[in-house]
């Protein structure tokens, strides 16, 4: 029972902690912001960490990779942040 009990108490620990983390990286300027959120991308990046279950969608994953590597080559060009929002924004209405 108190193996249990422990168990629960640093999960809620941690889960607090992440909450208290995430309030005050929101409080950082911008810049500061971007900085962490780039450093953290790039770690889940490096080892496709961010995946927790790869058969979850292996083709949408596919596609992902091949839109990639048509940004990365000039084939194609990344819409900018406010065309996706209009885009996604008109799909939805």
């Amino acid at each position: 029972m108190n193996s249990v009990r422990g168990f629960r108490d640093a999960t809620l620990w941690t889960m607090s902690s992440i909450d208290q983390l995430e309030a005050e990286l929101l409080r950082l300027p911008p810049r500061n912001r971007e900085r962490l959120a780039l450093s953290a991308w790039e770690s889940l990046e490096e080892a496709n960490a961010w995946l927790s279950d790869p058969d979850a969608d292996r083709e949408g994953i596919a596609l992902a990779r091949e839109r990639d590597a048509e940004i990365e080559s000039g084939q194609t060009t990344a819409l900018g942040h406010e065309d996706f929002r209009r885009r996604t924004r008109d799909t939805a209405e």
